[in-house]
């Protein structure tokens, strides 16, 4: 069942004030649950969710080395007390009204800031949980505790916080859905410029007005080209390759992703072939990762875990003659991940004992080949319903030759 196309240009609205002081107020339930005295909540710009989530605000300074002036750069903070009024230290002056919280401040650098905000909330000494774990700095919190002059006593609340941003709110929803109809034009402008002589980088330039005119932006665009299909750029970001053409008979893949509107993220990947009919061989994997994926879509309802979703596609595999992960052996032994801020557990692994619930937003993805063929992707994203699942991707088309 595909949700119906929106105006690409013309994004939901924004998350409501009133939604954001509802999460805080389940955070700090959850907290006390815990017995903790409040939530220390970190973000970078790389790893945003759990500020993006509680404050709205990620910040858009690309991360500074430890010996910079500027080694502050990258991250926001929001100290949240069970008593008393959040208050959010900021790498950069915002206007009123675009975060979520009204005691937004900013310091020359975060840390001293953060040791000053403690102070006033009265939670210097307090058992406090640290949530966005992940983003905070061993140096950071040296540097805070410096300020402070005690030790701070944190206690790890990702694994108890977290799960409360894994089932999406119907604005969520809404956002996600727009993001993945983006996501899918993109896609569809770049499988289309697929042609002989152009290049990977051609048809990053083909879908990139499309993402832009829409308000996102890709974090990357991964690509894997050739007879047999393999990645040719040089290891890092860009991970495309901007001069090699394509020959007839190539086989190309191609993964986006990227924010769209409020900060979530459209994730989706599709394989061709270049200007010539696939061989024998080509067309079954295509073919063959177009059918796991939705086998593994088919598989998603409410109360079943993520593991068993995982073992079906292993099974999958193996019976068709490829490693347990496919491509992704040895490097991403999963079939997907829940999406929203970005990518956040649970992920369709082995073993994961979480269960698939209503309002979850997923994105199942695989890399499979042979050695003749090399690797090619597909990738769906889905919201799961009580009654059905949503395929938020399908007007994407799935089959490229």
């Amino acid at each position: 069942m595909t949700a119906a196309a929106p105006d690409l240009t013309t994004p939901p609205p924004p998350i409501a004030l009133e939604e954001f002081s509802a999460r805080r107020a389940l955070a700090l339930r959850v907290a006390a649950e815990h017995e903790l005295d409040g939530l220390l909540v970190w973000g970078s710009r790389n790893w945003p969710w759990a500020v993006r989530w509680l404050a709205d605000h990620q910040s858009g300074f690309m991360q500074q080395g430890a010996a910079s002036t500027f080694g502050d750069k990258g991250f926001s903070v929001l100290i949240l007390p069970a008593d008393g009024d959040p208050i959010l230290v900021l790498d950069q002056r915002v206007r009123p009204g675009e975060v979520a919280i009204e005691d937004a401040r900013t310091g020359p650098t975060i840390t001293p800031a953060v040791a000053d905000a403690l102070r006033e909330a009265g939670l210097v000494g307090r058992r406090l949980g640290i949530v966005g774990e992940g983003a905070l700095l061993d140096r950071q919190r040296r540097e805070v505790e410096d300020a402070l002059g005690t030790s701070l006593n944190l206690v790890p609340a990702d694994r108890w916080i977290e799960p409360l941003a894994q089932i999406k709110s119907p604005a969520e929803q809404e956002l996600l859905r727009y993001a993945s109809h983006v996501g899918s034009a993109w896609m569809t402008a770049m499988m289309e410029a697929v042609e002989p002589g152009r290049t990977e980088a051609d048809l990053v330039a083909a879908g990139l007005p499309i993402m832009l005119a829409a308000g996102g932006w890709p974090m990357d665009v991964v690509a894997g080209s050739g007879n047999p299909a393999r990645p040719q750029a040089e290891r890092g970001i860009p991970s495309f390759d901007a001069r090699r053409p394509f020959a007839a008979g190539d086989l190309v893949r191609v993964d986006g992703f990227g924010p769209v509107a409020g900060g979530y993220y459209c994730d989706l990947a599709r394989s061709a072939c270049v200007g010539a009919e696939p061989t024998d061989e080509q067309r079954a994997v295509l073919e063959q990762a177009v059918e796991l994926i939705d086998l593994l879509v088919g598989a998603l309802r409410p109360g079943v875990t993520f593991g068993s979703v995982h073992d079906l596609g292993v099974d999958y595999l193996v019976q068709h003659g490829h490693p347990p992960h496919g491509y992704f052996e040895g490097f991403w032994p999963a079939f997907g991940h829940q999406l929203g801020l970005g990518t956040t557990a649970p992920f369709v692994s082995e073993g994961e004992s979480a269960l698939v619930t209503p309002g979850m937003s997923l994105s199942l993805e695989i890399v499979v080949g042979t050695p003749a063929t090399g690797g090619i992707s597909h990738e769906e994203c889905v919201i799961i319903h009580e009654d059905h699942v949503e395929v938020t991707t399908a007007s994407c088309r799935q089959r490229w030759w």
